[in-house]
């Protein structure tokens, strides 16, 4: 971990297999923080290469009160050693354990970028062992997502998602997370294999914000998911070894690696600090090789290569990491079926750790790195989706439409999947489980557009009850035309003169309904959820609001078109209601949508109808 070039703290995250025994740990005794004085003498132990461990000399300078936060104490050491003569304190080095008169005082845990010699600041051990084990289960309230829905009576609701794609989107939904401060003080090597290098680029600013220090791995983990007997071998894992937290692995791999302070029989210690600050947590570890150390001037590296699972890390705290060997942690299965515009077909296949902040955004960047790893980033283009997400319960998300755009096609790609995803996880039904993620997506270099150009319906004149069909036609930038029909029902309840038929992409829809609508009530149980998600409204289709000019209100994400006056007089009584009322000038009396074509629709049109009483 390591705070870096900017003058910042830089979080040092070591690995160290370290050469105590096992046994030698059980009666491990910890030297005190009150006994450290100016000049003392330690020991430090980790990997610079491969798995063998290194010693490395400890020069006490004393005790920084208060250093990171209140009553969180620190001490300021320089270390020295063949090794760390050269490189300074290395990203990797953060838990590697130091021992002073053979007593283990506690981990390296910060570095300072750029100074002339290797000081650190040491997280007694004391402080570490205060992340103990609980039963109180991960932690999902992550996001406060908003709910946007909207339904015309007696209609099923519609949910409607925010605009924006890519980074800016993340940056938003991860907004509260990363503005809370705590994850700036240190920096954790982030690691990726076979993701696309300008996908990285591009969502660097918003993973440093994160706290993280993104850089791209020459070699990545050969190891599956999840281990066998081995992994929870008395004899592996001593402190000082490496381990990496898996977030993703397989035909793409993502790690966040530091060290083993100290292990007590399958519980051990690591980091001495957090890693991602989510309290309870549920993320697969493996052990990890170091293949060199590489010296540099702002920061030296360790390139990390994991391997199998061995464990689970169970709490991620203030001043360490928790993890239990031989535990286990969910998983999410990603499976990519990529039919490029190139004419070949790739598969990709991986796993992601269940995680509520994290995994939306990880799915996010496979998909997106997945379709630019063969398509053009600029210039026409057009990705057909065709997928699902399956829950543990046998409900299903679909994820069905067509993208066509000259910029940022892989990034609502990458939306249309990673965004139903961050609502499924987070946190409001805290059972659900994920069983799989499947993608097909299908690239042409070309645009397949089709813009709204004319609409007409049958009768212009209704009666309540009537049924009449709208005829809309589009253009292609071929110049061919495509024509679709809208089956229109007027309710029996209508009482006005005129209504009028908004027609529109599923985006013009959209727009129109968020002016009017505030974040409400997120959906009662899973099913509704599922429901509502299944109904966001889609590229390769049109759609088509009935409304009527009624005053009307919006409650948590519910129309009530024609409000009797005593409802509304009511409500508007009670403050703790009226505050969660919209009012409108109309009122959304019908929603209806055609069949799903090859193309991604756009414009917009609205027709007026007459309607007529039996006076008339």
């Amino acid at each position: 971990m390591c705070i870096r070039r900017r003058g910042l703290l830089c979080l040092a995250v070591f690995i160290i297999t370290s050469s105590l025994p096992l046994k030698a740990q059980q009666n491990l005794q910890f030297f005190p923080l009150g006994d450290v004085r100016p000049g003392l003498k330690g020991v430090g132990r980790t990997i610079f290469e491969g798995d063998k461990v290194q010693e490395f000399q400890v020069e006490l300078l004393g005790v920084v009160k208060n250093v990171l936060a209140p009553k969180h104490d620190a001490i300021l050491a320089r270390l020295s050693g063949p090794t760390i003569d050269k490189t300074g304190v290395v990203e990797g080095m953060s838990g590697s354990p130091v021992y002073v008169d053979g007593k283990l005082l506690g981990a390296v845990a910060i570095a300072f970028p750029f100074s002339k010699e290797p000081y650190t600041l040491i997280t007694p051990i004391q402080d570490m062992l205060r992340v103990v084990p609980t039963d109180s289960g991960e932690s999902r309230a992550a996001l406060g997502l908003p709910w946007y829905a909207s339904s015309a009576s007696g209609t099923p609701g519609r949910w409607i998602p925010d605009e924006g794609y890519g980074p800016e989107l993340w940056t938003k939904m991860l907004g509260g997370w990363a503005s809370s401060g705590l994850m700036n003080r240190f920096r954790l090597p982030m690691v990726f294999g076979g993701f696309d290098a300008s996908v990285v680029s591009q969502y660097t600013p918003l993973l440093e914000s994160l706290g993280f220090d993104p850089a791209e791995a020459a070699v990545v983990s050969g190891g599956e998911l999840p281990s066998g007997k081995d992994a929870a071998a008395p004899g592996n894992l001593a402190p000082g070894s490496m381990i990496s937290m898996v977030l993703v692995q397989g035909d793409l791999n993502l790690d966040l690696s530091c060290t083993i302070t100290y292990r007590r029989g399958n519980q051990l210690y690591a980091c001495g600090h957090e890693a991602l600050l989510l309290g309870p947590a549920n993320i697969p570890f493996a052990e990890a090789r170091v293949l060199a150390t590489i010296p540099m001037l702002s920061a030296s590296e360790k390139v990390v290569a994991p391997g199998p699972v061995v464990g689970s890390i169970r709490q991620d705290r203030f001043g360490a990491i928790y993890g239990v060997v031989g535990g286990k942690s969910p998983t999410i299965p990603v499976n990519i079926h990529m039919d490029s515009s190139l004419g070949r077909t790739t598969d990709y296949q991986f796993q992601v750790a269940q995680q509520p902040l994290l995994s939306p955004l990880l799915v996010n960047l496979a998909v997106v790195s997945a379709i630019a790893s063969t398509e053009r980033t600029a210039g026409p283009s057009t990705l057909g989706l065709d997928g699902k997400i399956e829950l543990s319960d046998g409900e299903t998300i679909n994820i069905e439409d067509v993208i066509s755009s000259e910029f940022s096609g892989s990034a609502q790609a990458g939306a249309a999947v990673a965004v139903p995803l961050s609502y499924l996880l987070n946190g409001q039904f805290p059972k659900i489980g994920i069983r799989d993620i499947s993608l097909h997506v299908t690239a042409q270099n070309e645009s397949r557009t089709a813009t709204l150009e004319q609409v007409w319906s049958t009768r212009s004149e209704v009666r309540p009850g009537d049924r009449i069909e709208v005829t809309a036609v589009e253009r292609t930038p071929s110049g061919q035309t495509l024509t679709q029909k809208i089956p229109v029902e007027i309710p029996q309840s209508v009482s006005d003169k005129t209504l009028s038929l908004v027609v529109g992409s599923g985006a013009a829809m959209n727009a129109l309904q968020l002016n009017s609508i505030r974040p409400g009530s997120p959906p009662r149980d899973l099913h509704q959820l599922v429901r509502e998600l299944n109904r966001t409204r889609r590229n390769n289709r049109l759609y088509a609001l009935l409304m009527a000019p009624q005053r009307s209100f919006v409650m948590e994400g519910t129309d009530f078109p024609s409000p009797p006056p005593s409802l509304l007089q009511t409500f508007m009584a009670d403050p703790a209601v009226s505050s969660k009322i919209v009012y409108r000038g109309t009122s959304v009396v019908g929603d209806y949508q055609t069949v799903a074509t090859p193309y991604s629709i756009a414009g917009e049109q609205t027709i007026y109808l007459k309607v007529l009483t039996s006076a008339n």
